[in-house]
């Protein structure tokens, strides 16, 4: 049997689509022919995803929306606005997140909240509201992002590890019930990826960029596009029997227990 990544004709919607991983992500399914919808609370960054689709010729088929995926009316709001202008979604990669740290013993329950809010919450929110219309389908795909610390744990991120560690739950969770109605439930954990802007920890001095780079055995950080391929596989037809796993890309960091 022949599969293809071609997603020509097919509508996806990336939340946290603004800026970094989401962006590429974006920009990727774009590149394979699909229709997509940008989402992200900050609007400016929406709307420069959605014009760099364009500029690459897909002018038609890039919407911007803004919404924060803990509020439940905006959620509703986008998917409703998504589906009007774009058609039914068919792929709906969950990549809005937050990351926040601090000491354990006196992190602050608003930002504790916040984490989960937004990682936890927010996912569910928006998976609950675009699921329904591919179930009466029987067919879409849905990645949500996890995160290495879905797997292990890094001192000071309590409140990050257990909204990841609820979002590998969520997935296995929804994949039992909806693999026998032809939707697919998957997620990625990226590993260390080179973005925008440095990681806090390095920033305050709590780790060496150094330190980060030796512990991955292939040798560098990862980068956005080191992410979106793994989610258009998980996405594509060729993925099919796929169904509640978590993909860690991360470079054999997980897997390393020599330093």
């Amino acid at each position: 049997m022949t599969h293809t990544q071609s997603f020509q004709g097919r509508h996806v919607l990336v939340t946290g689509g603004g800026r970094g991983i989401g962006r590429v992500i974006a920009l990727a399914f774009a590149a394979e022919g699909a229709a997509v919808t940008v989402a992200s609370r900050t609007t400016a960054q929406v709307e420069a995803a959605a014009a760099e689709i364009g500029a690459r010729g897909s002018a038609a088929k890039a919407l911007a929306l803004t919404c924060d995926v803990a509020a439940e009316a905006d959620v509703t709001q986008m998917v409703d606005d998504a589906v009007a202008a774009q058609g039914p979604v068919d792929v709906l990669v969950n990549c809005a997140g937050a990351f926040d740290l601090g000491p354990s013993e006196s992190f602050p329950a608003e930002r504790a909240r916040a984490l989960l809010e937004t990682n936890v919450l927010g996912t569910f929110l928006v998976t609950q509201r675009v699921a329904p219309a591919m179930l009466e389908r029987g067919h879409g795909k849905i990645v949500n992002f996890a995160s290495l610390l879905s797997f292990t744990a890094f001192p000071q991120r309590a409140a990050y590890a257990a909204s990841k560690g609820g979002v590998l739950q969520m997935t296995r969770a929804q994949a039992l019930e909806w693999a026998p109605r032809g939707v697919n439930v998957n997620a990625v954990a990226p590993g260390m990826i080179q973005i925008e802007t440095p990681h806090p920890a390095v920033a305050e001095g709590h780790l060496s960029e150094d330190g980060i780079v030796g512990r991955i055995p292939a040798g560098r950080r990862g980068t956005p596009a080191d992410i979106a391929g793994p989610v258009l596989f998980l996405c594509s037809d060729a993925a099919a029997y796929i169904h509640g796993q978590t993909l860690a890309v991360d470079g054999g960091w997980l897997v390393n227990g020599y330093v």
